[in-house]
């Protein structure tokens, strides 16, 4: 376990070299009341493995644009529990690309991740990027996913070749069947109701997001329908241009559809 706090002076956690064996092995990181810190891993991370990181906490971190790259998000197999708050400059929790001349197609997988609590983070702009796959396997444990005081937040999940599609309008099309083509990963016996993906979260069961003044949707992309088999506690208040339907299923679930703009 490591923990640095109130370090008025400090710029960056960790600088990294070729050998970084000992990261392999933390457990636990927490960073508390950090002003000046501006990156917590210095250095190439492709080879950077935190392969034991089970608990994440970060706390008061003023100047913290991002928390991983790409390849240190693929490496993060044990990651249970990730809480962030009053990180006012933070904008991606995972940056689009690494600075080191290797982007990944791939999205990121958290296979043990649990628990997500995000607050007061004014300049976030999205919790999950997905590129590659739209199903969000990735994270088929989470049980808790809470945010609260995002202003600048616009939708938990952003597709990344969706961001170019800024508004869709519809007018008097009696007969449209879809909107968008059936896209060349999809089989040749693929119907055009598949356009529109479904994404289940089957263990999460607290859903929370509180004063988040410019979220729109749930996910931005092409997705906009979610279920929620084990969902016990759903709390939405002062979203107020969230335009994503929450609703229960015959057999109990909650569902998450997001709203098509039609005049």
């Amino acid at each position: 376990m490591v923990t640095v706090s109130s370090c008025k002076s400090l710029e960056e956690v960790f600088e990294l070299g070729e050998e970084n064996e000992l990261l392999s092995s933390l457990t636990q990181l927490w960073l508390q009341r950090l002003p000046e810190l501006k990156c917590i891993w210095k250095g190439p991370t492709r080879h950077l493995s935190l392969q034991s990181l089970a608990h994440l906490k970060l706390d008061y971190l003023d100047k913290l644009t991002f928390i991983f790259t790409q390849s240190l998000a693929h490496s993060l197999p044990k990651l249970e529990r990730l809480e962030i708050s009053k990180c006012g400059e933070l904008k991606h929790i995972i940056r689009e690309e690494d600075g080191e001349r290797e982007i990944i197609r791939e999205s990121p997988g958290f296979p043990k991740l649990k628990s997500i609590i995000i607050k007061e983070c004014g300049k976030l702009e999205y919790v999950f990027p997905v590129s590659g796959s739209l199903t969000l396997q990735s994270i088929p444990q989470l049980e808790t996913l809470e945010i609260r005081d995002c202003h600048e937040l616009k939708h938990i999940i952003r597709e990344e070749d969706a961001e170019k599609l800024k508004t869709i309008i519809i007018k008097k099309c009696g007969k449209l069947e879809y909107v968008f083509p059936v896209s060349v990963s999809l089989s040749d016996q693929a119907s055009p109701i598949n356009v529109w993906k479904e994404i289940v979260l089957p263990n999460l069961k607290e859903l929370s997001l509180e004063q988040l003044s410019s979220i729109v949707c749930f996910s931005f992309g092409w997705c906009d329908y979610f279920l929620f088999p084990r969902l016990e506690k759903l709390n939405v208040h002062q979203c107020p241009k969230l335009t994503t339907k929450f609703a229960t299923t015959p057999d109990g679930s909650t569902s998450a559809q997001s709203e098509v703009l039609l005049i």
